[in-house]
């Protein structure tokens, strides 16, 4: 049986404008190759992935009744993720976020939050906790309404049902940080930052350090994720570090977001923590090779292609004691 996973958070437009190598406001005409209004959003781009990675999907957030917002909730019923439960604003636009992408594949990105902020905890149907297996809870610092104690509120609503709990979190430009969300690291079994994130949340300096620091907040497993560095794993009784694989990379968008799922996927199918890891630097691997946060996401037999077909990346697993 496909495992039950329920993604709630943020859900965005992408508008990506390719190639842009200096922003000057005048009148000046400026060529651009490329322009694409394409789905994402932290929770989104989870919903997607997990859907395509073979898991049985729900999305719940909020949404803009808008052009945009239309574009997002399509793509998720492309993938038969199950949509039922969406709340859509009557007042706020859709969420979108304008990437201005270089030749080098360097990026920049413009974002409005909008809808995001305004979904809350009592837009979410409870009942949905009763056919869940995992809860990841995506696109945490944008939605004002709902981080904090209302993520907190559904987390240990879903830890008393036995729901496997995870979370990752965007960019907090407020620089509230681990102030906010402290609430909820009791209720996860799963936490997985980016390294930049992981630093402004435990201002440590070694992912070793920082691991540790969320974990004697509660945090169960902690999972740092560090783009072409790799990624690093902490628990009380394993410490792993995981390579990444040297591929040409045309957009970085979504890059974290395919880790989470894939690792999650890899969880459901009784993956120990390290095959998750290798699972899931495979899984991001696909998604860098094209423009678009999911793009590039390939179905689960194809991630284990690739991994067969490409040299095994670099991995250290060590006990804890």
């Amino acid at each position: 049986m496909a495992q039950r996973v329920l993604c709630v958070g943020e859900m965005v437009a992408d508008l990506i404008a390719y190639p842009i190598e200096g922003v000057e406001l005048n009148t000046d005409y400026h060529k651009m190759e490329r322009f694409s209004v394409l789905p994402g959003g932290d929770a989104h781009n989870n919903a997607v992935n997990m859907a395509r990675l073979g898991n049985q999907v729900t999305y719940i957030g909020r949404v803009g009744r808008d052009v945009f917002g239309s574009v997002c909730v399509d793509s998720l019923k492309a993938e038969q993720v199950d949509t039922s439960h969406i709340v859509y604003s009557e007042t706020a636009e859709q969420s979108i976020c304008l990437i201005l992408l270089g030749k080098n594949k360097q990026r920049t990105l413009y974002q409005m939050f909008k809808v995001s902020e305004e979904f809350c905890f009592e837009d979410v149907d409870l009942s949905v906790l009763d056919q869940a297996d995992v809860l990841q809870i995506g696109g945490t610092f944008h939605m004002g309404s709902f981080d904090g104690e209302g993520a907190a509120k559904l987390l240990k609503l879903a830890k008393e049902k036995g729901i496997r709990t995870s979370m990752d979190v965007s960019m907090d430009r407020r620089g509230r940080w681990g102030d906010l969300i402290e609430v909820c690291y009791p209720y996860l079994d799963y936490f997985m930052p980016s390294v930049e994130q992981a630093v402004e949340l435990t201002h440590k300096g070694t992912w070793q350090e920082m691991a540790e620091y969320l974990l004697g907040k509660g945090v169960k497993n902690v999972v740092i994720k560090a783009g072409d560095k790799g990624s690093y794993f902490l628990n009380e009784s394993e410490e792993i570090f995981c390579g990444c694989y040297h591929i040409p990379v045309e957009d970085s968008t979504g890059a974290g977001d395919a880790f989470v799922s894939g690792f999650l996927t890899a969880l459901g199918k009784g993956f120990s923590h390290e095959e998750c890891m290798l699972f899931a630097t495979a899984c991001s691997a696909q998604v860098i090779q094209k423009v678009g946060a999911t793009t590039g996401m390939e179905n689960f037999r194809e991630i284990v292609r690739f991994m067969e077909e490409n040299e095994r990346v670099e991995i250290y697993r060590r006990e804890r004691h």
